[in-house]
């Protein structure tokens, strides 16, 4: 029995490519005469190196021989199956690029189908308006048979139904004038195609978890253009969808079949796209979440060139819905952050080329903006999509750089260079909220990654700004917002509600990093600068002014940290008074006191409660601002 690839072949093209053949046979006796009065091929490369002429030779010989293979006499027909399943094989891309917009009839015809009766059926199908009592019938025949005759109709029914209302030329082979009939198919589309694809085709889970499925076999080169239909009608749904619920079930379904649509690299672009903006844009928690879970699905059922495009297109949109930071927004941002840094784990090898990359070009354009002084070259760095990145590829390495022997843990240094650059940048009290946005960052990459970073100087250097020495003029303005503001407003600066807020973020900057090392074995050591600076500018040592001197509620700040920072001091120097073990045994070193709880140490008790009121105090906040 013939091939259905042959059949379809001698019904669409077998009369045309003989008439071709004869054109070609004739073409090749009338330059047969020709040749004999051509020069010989000793006369032809006279001259040229012996070299030369063998490649010359071989390359016109080669291509004469792949342009004619397709149309030579002797090949028969079954050769001509066998060429169109190689190129199913070898050239998906290009397969997918020539079947992009396939025909209702072309779905259809490709479907094998001796009994004469279906056929009369399907005639009889042609044009007509669908009922719910034909989609009933299409439901009966999926699940009880598991019929791909039926799954074709129901993807042809399903386009016409994705393009209803729409201003198109384009005629279907079914109407849909009922929306229950609408929904019908829909919902059959949704529910029965995974189950029927997964009868026919299985879905295989690797040992590492990899969902993926046999494409060399008959069954799947018979459903490729019913799932190249399929996607092209779940994209255009997608696009069009408004209702959270309805978008939400459609791509529950989607995941279903991610294994298959995986196959079809032009279509995955668009699709990986596509459920991003759904993720990255909708208010709806739960489609945020299957959209997510989508995009998760095809990152691991690709391969690496998949992955890479599953980091670069959610990192993308990220960053485009970054733009706007408030308290309304934050949220939705940190779920995205938290979400696409999870990608980084799947693959190192892709992760380290990705961040790498996308931290180079964040240094790049800090450079240009230290370079290029012009008026507004810093705003390529102090705006919320570039400290957004910042506190990406933060989460990236503090998730997947904590352990010595990641491959990117070498990207820590470079990433914390560039984020000091931007913190120094522009020093003024204006940017402060900057400043202490990326301090918080870079404290939490030391915290999760075990790396000290010397953020002290960033932070005692503002105890010398006119924000702090001045005193501030009174207002009537609500508390500053640090927390969803990298500005200060005009109309903040020199006031004294802001003062108090520069004050107050120094003070838990302060005492935050040194709870860091609360129970180091060296943090006796390391608040030596930090006590000298503090009792200094407290004490008055460096002559502050006497309108500095006012601010005494900040300098009683000051005097009560240094007083926890020196208690702690001496918890430690007696904790370690009995160790037999040097600095150099780094691993003794990381033992110290680690059966110890944290908050109970002088300086981790004094942080929680100090943590308690400032959450109680963002809470007021909060609620002021809403």
């Amino acid at each position: 029995m013939a091939k259905k690839s042959t059949k379809k072949f001698q019904k669409n093209h077998l009369k045309h490519t003989i008439e071709q053949r004869k054109v070609v046979q004739a073409f090749n006796k009338k330059t047969a005469k020709n040749k004999r009065r051509k020069p010989t091929a000793e006369q032809e490369y006279a001259g040229k190196p012996d070299k030369a002429k063998k490649a010359v030779d071989s390359a016109v010989d080669q291509d004469t021989r792949e342009l004619f293979t397709a149309v030579d006499g002797d090949q028969d027909e079954g050769e001509v199956g066998d060429f169109t399943e190689f190129l199913e094989k070898e050239d998906q891309d290009l397969l997918n690029e020539s079947e992009e917009e396939l025909e209702d009839e072309d779905i259809l015809s490709d479907v094998s189908d001796d009994e004469q009766g279906e056929e009369e059926e399907e005639e009889k199908e042609k044009d007509s308006s669908l009922s719910r009592a034909q989609v009933a019938k299409w439901k009966t025949a999926l699940v009880e048979e598991n019929s791909i005759k039926t799954l074709n109709r129901v993807a042809v029914a399903f386009r016409a139904a994705v393009n209803v209302g729409k201003d198109t030329e384009k005629k279907y082979k079914y109407t849909i004038t009922d929306p229950e009939v609408y929904n019908d198919v829909v919902m059959l589309t949704l529910t029965q195609f995974p189950v029927v694809l997964d009868h026919h085709v299985p879905v295989l889970t690797g040992d590492n978890g990899r969902r993926t499925i046999s494409t060399a076999s008959k069954k799947f080169q018979q459903l490729v253009p019913v799932l190249k239909s399929l996607s092209s009608s779940l994209l255009a749904l997608l696009a069009d969808l408004s209702e959270p619920k309805t978008t939400t079930a459609v791509l529950t379904a989607c995941e279903k079949l991610v294994p298959y649509f995986a196959t079809f690299r032009r279509f995955i672009k668009s699709f990986i796209k596509t459920v991003v903006d759904i993720w990255s844009q909708s208010s709806h928690e739960p489609t945020r979440l299957s959209a997510w879970v989508v995009v998760r699905s095809i990152a691991e059922s690709g391969d690496a060139g998949m992955l890479e495009l599953c980091m670069k297109t959610s990192y993308a949109g990220m960053i485009k819905n970054a733009r706007q930071t408030t308290v309304h927004t934050m949220p939705l941002i940190n779920f995205m952050k938290n979400s696409a840094a999870s990608l980084y784990g799947l693959n190192s090898g892709v992760a380290y080329q990705t961040a790498f990359d996308y931290i180079r070009q964040l240094a790049i354009h800090l450079r240009n903006s230290v370079v290029h002084k012009t008026k507004d070259s810093y705003k390529a760095v102090y705006n919320w999509q570039y400290i957004h990145s910042l506190d990406f590829w933060r989460r990236v390495l503090s998730l997947h750089a904590a352990a010595e022997s990641s491959p990117l843990r070498p990207l820590i240094y470079p990433f914390v260079q560039v984020t000091l650059g931007a913190m120094r940048l522009i020093p003024a009290p204006q940017y402060f909220p900057l400043r202490f946005t990326l301090f918080h960052t870079l404290l939490g990459l030391a915290r999760d990654t075990d790396v000290y970073i010397p953020l002290l100087p960033d932070i005692t250097e503002m105890l010398t700004s006119t924000a702090v020495t001045k005193p501030g003029k009174p207002s009537t303005l609500h508390p500053f917002d640090f927390d969803h503001n990298i500005r200060a407003n005009t109309a903040y600066l020199g006031t004294k509600i802001y003062q108090t807020g520069v004050c107050d973020k120094i003070v838990e900057c302060v005492l935050e990093f040194y709870g860091l090392y609360a129970k180091h074995i060296a943090f006796p050591e390391l608040v030596v600068p930090c006590v000298i600076t503090l009792k200094r500018y407290a004490r008055g040592r460096d002559k502050p002014s006497t309108k500095q001197k006012q601010n005494v509620r900040f300098f009683k700040q000051l005097l009560e940290l240094v007083d926890r920072l020196e208690l702690n001091s001496k918890y430690i120097q007696d904790k370690r008074k009995n160790v037999e073990f040097g600095p150099a045994n780094t691993a003794m070193v990381r033992e110290f006191m680690k059966e110890i709880e944290w908050e109970s140490t002088p300086l981790g008790q004094y942080l929680a409660v100090q943590r308690q009121v400032r959450d109680e105090r963002m809470r007021v906040l909060r609620q002021s601002l809403e």
